[in-house]
């Protein structure tokens, strides 16, 4: 849930270190399991079902933002109407206020113990066998295919948010991005709105289409069979410029096993023009 449950550093919000056995309605905080731009993820324990899940905490930046909640809600049903064997179900969403300047946003999915496919990357140090890659990537584009049939997008297709059990995927935090782009559009406090590594052009311009989606699933792809991002800079803004205006190096350079069609596969994906 970046829903992701895996480690990506940030500034959230929460003090993490207060927030263990604290209660979510039915649902006790046990440990973080990691944090991203869109927030914080915890190991819970659902108390009712006996069962644990996964939590996502929204910044608290938020909290203040009376059109929040209401934005948050219509995210969440959306992304709960995504039946899908490779779209993470959510459970679950609400707010709760523990004093007149804590007010915590969060969102219920089930935990993955798996990680996630940023975590497999890591762990390989380099490119991922093609055959295993191509599985992954099979299951995250049937995922992708039936979101935007159904009138959905994703805004932030990257690995961490591929999360894994065994070697099977599940594309998480469907509408996060969105929500949080358009929060900030009234608040211009926070820039969580998508990853600039794999940004595509026309959504740093500030326009996503399912177009945007296939273009950071072709980052995702390079990612997978080169062990980089193509484009790496500085600052998230020197990443965006370089998305805007550059090409990427052919993957087979850092890769020489990987077959031309796919290679040619993710280079299309990657044009600079929505199609």
């Amino acid at each position: 849930m970046d829903t992701n449950q895996s480690s990506e550093s940030s500034q959230p919000g929460i003090q993490s270190g207060s927030w263990e056995n604290k209660m979510l309605g039915r649902y006790r905080l046990l440990r973080l399991l990691g944090r991203g731009g869109m927030g914080e993820v915890w190991l819970a324990e659902d108390t009712q079902l006996r069962r644990q899940v996964a939590v996502k905490l929204l910044p608290t930046v938020f909290a203040s933002d009376r059109n929040f909640l209401q934005d948050f809600e219509r995210e969440a049903q959306a992304a709960a109407t995504l039946e899908h064997p490779h779209i993470l179900p959510v459970h679950d969403f609400g707010e709760q206020r523990f004093a007149e300047d804590e007010v915590v946003t969060y969102l219920i999915t089930p935990y993955m113990s798996g990680g996630s496919l940023r975590d497999r990357i890591l762990g390989a140090s380099g490119p991922l066998p093609v055959d295993e890659a191509l599985s992954y990537l099979r299951q995250a584009a049937e995922a992708i295919d039936f979101a935007h049939s159904q009138q959905v997008l994703h805004r932030d297709i990257k690995p961490a948010n591929m999360l894994l059990q065994q070697r099977w995927l599940f594309l998480a935090d469907f509408g996060i991005a969105k929500l949080l782009t358009s929060t900030t559009h009234r608040t211009r406090t926070h820039a969580g709105s998508g990853t600039p590594d794999y940004m595509a052009p026309e959504q740093a311009r500030g326009r996503a289409e399912p177009a945007s989606d296939r273009y950071s699933f072709a980052m995702t792809a390079y990612h997978l069979f080169t062990g980089r991002v193509p484009f790496t800079g500085d600052t998230p803004y020197s990443i965006l410029l370089k998305q805007l205006s550059e090409q990427p190096t052919s993957p087979r350079q850092f890769n020489p096993a990987l077959p031309d069609a796919v290679e040619q596969a993710i280079l299309q994906g990657l044009s600079k023009s929505p199609e």
